[in-house]
């Protein structure tokens, strides 16, 4: 296949490299690439396990472009399809709810929760006509901690083996003890890797988080990278550093830290001393993106602590969403076409741009490689 996207300039060196090319936020061509190259073929996730906690239980969702329902068989096996009829392409589901079968809402035709056509009005005397031959057509499945992800790429690497043992056994995560306690979406005016890339550094903190600025450490942010994901962490800053009526760590421990985790494409996951936050990036579109934050704390934590920390990340949140639409006008400046990595704090930066270029110039090694983390 041809490389329409090879940006010539791209460099493996962070110390060396410069960014992507304008245009790859920009063209809407760059972002249907995107969806076939990238999202069609890496681990979405589309759902949290509890919201299919009972035979019967579904919910619609889509991932790269793709319509798709989500359910719990009779079985307890969790599925997933192509919400997509196979006669006329009407839509076999909506919303979410508890049902005994999918049913489709253009001509009725009816099928179970394993897929398989048990109703066809009108169809009996259509010759050559077999049911069997008309099956939903089944997407993969797998669950990494309380999130449902679906891969449609039937011959993609397992999610273990892409980053799920590797992050696993690296970040320490373990999910026992954590409650869901907060939810919140927001549609922002950029292309989705202008927020990957403001993600990934901690360059910024000092100039767009002034909260969270008097929390780190900022002499000793560090990322390390991954074959498919990378870790930024900080210390926490200690008690006697600052005004304590403006902390959000009053008393913290020698050992603690933040860390922020971006498994490639668009996963990500805030750590924090007393809470965890889920963070799934969807593109809408070239130029729009919505952003999922789903918010875990320990059982022992207050609600009063739990609402200055949901409202403290709302803050962040929002100053991060200034700069990234900002940052989208600016790429369309005729004065603009690419910039320069800073090697000491945007390595995190250049390992996401290098598996977009990766991706899209289908030069993927899909297997996990071992990798010393870089700092």
């Amino acid at each position: 296949m041809q490389k329409l996207w090879t940006n010539e300039s791209f460099q493996p060196e962070v110390a060396s490299a410069q960014t992507l090319d304008a245009s790859w936020y920009l063209d809407p061509q760059v972002f249907e690439r995107e969806q076939d190259a990238i999202f069609a073929r890496t681990w979405q996730a589309v759902a949290r396990t509890d919201e299919l906690a009972k035979p019967g239980d579904y919910l619609t969702s889509e991932a790269a472009g793709e319509p798709i329902v989500l359910t719990r068989d009779q079985t307890g096996k969790l599925r997933a399809y192509y919400n997509v009829c196979p006669h006329r392409a009407g839509v076999v589901a909506r919303g979410k709810g508890n049902r005994k079968s999918f049913q489709c809402l253009y001509h009725g035709w009816t099928f179970n929760h394993d897929g398989q056509l048990l109703r066809a009005p009108g169809m009996e005397e259509t010759p050559s006509f077999d049911p069997a031959c008309f099956s939903l057509h089944e997407i993969r499945t797998e669950t990494w901690g309380p999130y449902v992800f679906i891969n449609l790429d039937d011959d993609a690497p397992a999610l273990a083996a892409m980053w799920g043992d590797e992050f696993t056994r690296v970040s320490g995560i373990r999910w026992d003890g954590w409650t869901l306690v907060e939810r919140c979406e927001y549609l922002i005016n950029c292309n989705w890797k202008v927020y990957l890339d403001n993600y990934a550094e901690g360059y910024h903190v000092p100039m767009a988080h002034p909260g969270l600025n008097r929390e780190m450490n900022l002499d000793e942010y560090y990322v390390d990278t991954y074959r498919f994901f990378s870790i930024q962490w900080v210390p926490v800053k200690p008690a006697n550093q600052g005004n304590p009526n403006k902390r959000r760590y009053v008393n913290p421990l020698p050992e603690d830290k933040i860390r922020y985790h971006v498994m490639f494409p668009n996963f990500m996951i805030d750590e924090y001393p007393d809470n965890l936050s889920v963070n799934i990036v969807r593109p809408q579109g070239h130029d729009k993106t919505l952003l999922t934050f789903e918010w875990y704390f320990k059982h022992d934590i207050d609600q009063a602590g739990i609402e200055t920390m949901v409202k403290f990340a709302d803050e962040v949140q929002y100053e991060d969403i200034e700069i990234c639409e900002y940052v989208q006008q600016g790429l369309k400046s005729r004065s603009y076409n690419r910039g320069r990595f800073s090697a000491r704090h945007e390595n995190g930066v250049h390992h996401f741009q290098s598996l977009v270029h990766e991706y899209l110039n289908n030069d993927v090694i899909p297997l996990c490689r071992e990798a010393t983390p870089i700092k």
